[in-house]
């Protein structure tokens, strides 16, 4: 869109209601909702947004739950129901490839400090980068480690498992892991984590040999990524009750106090009571081979449908949505992510807000200086994408990780499904 098209569009949308007869802009609107997020913080920032521009009528969808979403475009898709505009935490290279989202303009991404994020394909923005995630962290009980021993943050795979053993030695539960039915992505968490920081993280042709079928899930780097996760569990360290947690319960378990490290994204920050009874801190998930890496997210925000009867008006909406600073500060507030837009000043911004100290730890290991910064695993888009469907079976998988599944069995399961779909 160029530059006098989305002006006359603003003012028309600003001056609309000055007539008798406006006819309102309706667009359904998917969000999510989570602990951090629930209702409220989704119908708060879409109030916000439509305030300046009262000719929209936002509706609101909400999937059964986050993990849930691409499966539920879909089944909206199938309905004729797909949705104007949604918020972007699925796998949206599929989405891109099915030609159902429409590309942003260089003019909508002026606001953001980094324009690029993991929406951008061959050249074009898809999923606006409203936020920054840290992926690659490990929370852990302070008093635990004490109590084990334990003097320092691991630094390394080896320290990490040596804590783990110390924990464990001391009748504590060294990992809390788990995410029940449709939760599963918070079962695969450790292991997106672990394949981004030792498998695409390190070899740049993976995903794209991967993709184009040169490779597959027997490839060293990844086995290594895959037995580290399943070595957790087969040495007794993680929590018996992983399969029967959803997300919430899961990471309620870890703040109860039930096991002494959490490996979860920055948003976990956010879920903190500043007056949690015991202290809780994080550290990066350690590279296998010691290199420092670190798995982060710029995304997030929302994607456009290409189906929309207003797709010039959804666009503006996700882009006034997506820079809103009061929502922007909500967010950092409540889960944790990082503001990816110009307008936003940290000091100013969240003067009202008392912080977890733990949101200021995620900001110094986002900006430490000489660490590699990896994409997330299965959120990857263009070359680099899984191809659709795989993303549900590195998830369901995960599961099977956790419940004692043999990674040779994993391996091929992967791989029988990358060979159906190729």
């Amino acid at each position: 869109m160029n530059f006098i098209k989305k002006i006359f569009i603003l003012l028309t949308l600003i001056l609309t209601p000055f007539f008798v007869n406006a006819k309102q802009i309706e667009l359904d609107f998917m969000v999510f909702e989570t602990p951090n997020l629930p209702a409220e913080f989704w119908d708060d920032a879409i109030e916000r947004t439509v305030k300046d521009f009262p000719q929209f009528k936002i509706n609101k969808i909400v999937p059964p739950n986050v993990g849930s979403m691409g499966d539920y475009l879909k089944q909206l898709q199938a309905t004729d129901q797909f949705p104007d505009v949604m918020m972007s935490n699925f796998a949206v290279a599929e989405f891109i490839d099915a030609g159902l989202l429409l590309p942003f303009d260089d003019s909508d991404l002026e606001r953001f400090a980094d324009p690029v994020g993991l929406g951008l394909t061959n050249g074009k923005q898809y999923a606006l980068p409203m936020i920054t995630v840290v992926e690659s962290v490990i929370f852990y009980n302070k008093s635990m480690f004490e109590a084990a021993g334990i003097t320092e943050e691991p630094a390394t795979w080896q320290d990490l498992e040596n804590a783990a053993t110390k924990l464990k030695d001391n009748n504590v539960t060294p990992f809390i892991v788990g995410g029940a039915a449709g939760d599963s992505w918070a079962a695969a968490w450790p292991l997106m984590d672990l394949v981004a920081l030792n498998v695409t993280g390190k070899d740049g042709d993976y995903l794209k040999d991967l993709r184009n079928g040169d490779r597959n899930f027997s490839d060293p780097l990844m086995v290594d990524a895959i037995e580290a996760y399943a070595d957790l569990v087969q040495k007794g360290w993680t929590n018996e009750t992983a399969l029967s947690l959803n997300y919430s319960e899961l990471q309620q378990t870890f703040l109860n106090g039930d096991g002494a490290m959490y490996p979860m994204g920055s948003f976990f920050a956010g879920a903190v009571p500043l007056d949690h009874p015991f202290e809780i801190g994080v550290f990066p998930m350690p590279a296998l081979d010691g290199e420092p890496r670190l798995v982060t997210y710029t995304s997030g925000g929302p994607a456009v449908s290409a189906l929309t009867e207003h797709p010039e008006e959804a666009k503006l909406f996700a882009v006034e949505f997506s820079t809103n600073v009061e929502t922007n500060a909500d967010d950092l507030f409540r889960d944790a992510h990082i503001p990816n837009n110009k307008l936003f000043d940290l000091e100013r911004d969240m003067a009202n807000y008392e912080l977890h100290p733990l949101i200021f730890e995620m900001i110094e290991i986002l900006q430490a200086p000489g660490i590699q910064h990896v994409p997330f695993f299965t959120f990857e888009v263009g070359d680099y994408a899984l191809l659709p469907g795989m993303q549900g079976e590195v998830f369901a998988n995960s599961q099977e990780i956790l419940s004692g599944t043999d990674t040779s069995q994993i391996i091929e399961n992967l791989n029988s499904k990358l060979m159906e779909l190729q």
